[in-house]
């Protein structure tokens, strides 16, 4: 949807020139034609900025991926308020609870660029629509390799503690980290879960 560069999806296109569409600014066009390339025994991969998918597509990914159960997976990048200074219209506040909401949609949060890739491997498998939501593409490492085995639905323990456990998602697991071991400098045993599958919730 006109963001190739910014989600660095023309380095796909560059490979795969005939597996790769820009839809220019038309996102609800890119989602329904991923859930008719999806119709078709493909699994079509539609990225942009999560604003613009979860907010501007959820009429598309409800009632022409989701409800079917087609295999699109909505890959939403530059989630919550990674685009401060372009201001609110592109911010993703909202976009958890509204996928959440959608019945036969899978909602997972990718930490790193490692964990994606763990995700987008696993999604291969999984029928019926996906929500991934991702960070900037600058999220600090929290896997120093590909997670595996990896699965939707089960979180990961990243940390033992007995005296409180933090519970984060994407963005959030590395300060979560960071947090619990400000907190074991103070005496404090802080678990640490990475729960990276929103729906359905383990």
């Amino acid at each position: 949807a006109d963001l190739a560069s910014a989600n660095r999806l023309a380095e796909f296109g560059g490979r795969h020139p005939d597996r790769f569409i820009d839809f220019g600014i038309a996102e609800k066009n890119m989602i329904t034609a991923a859930a008719g390339l999806a119709s078709t025994g493909l699994i079509p991969f539609a990225g942009t900025f999560a604003s613009f998918a979860a907010l501007l597509g959820m009429e598309q990914i409800r009632t022409d991926c989701a409800y079917p159960r087609m295999p699109v997976r909505i890959l939403a990048h530059h989630s919550g308020i990674s685009l401060g200074f372009y201001g609110t219209s592109h911010h993703a506040l909202e976009d958890l609870a509204a996928m959440r909401a959608v019945a036969g949609l899978v909602v997972a949060c990718a930490a790193d660029g490692n964990q994606l890739r763990a995700m987008l491997r696993a999604s291969l498998d999984v029928p019926g629509a996906m929500y991934i939501r991702l960070g900037r593409g600058r999220d600090p490492e929290v896997y120093p390799a590909v997670p595996e085995p990896f699965a939707f639905g089960q979180a990961a323990r990243l940390r033992d503690g007995s005296d409180a456990t933090i519970i984060a998602t994407g963005s959030q697991v590395h300060p979560a980290l960071a947090a619990a071991e400000l907190l074991r400098a103070q005496g404090r045993s802080v678990r640490v879960v990475d729960m990276h599958t929103i729906k359905p919730l383990d």
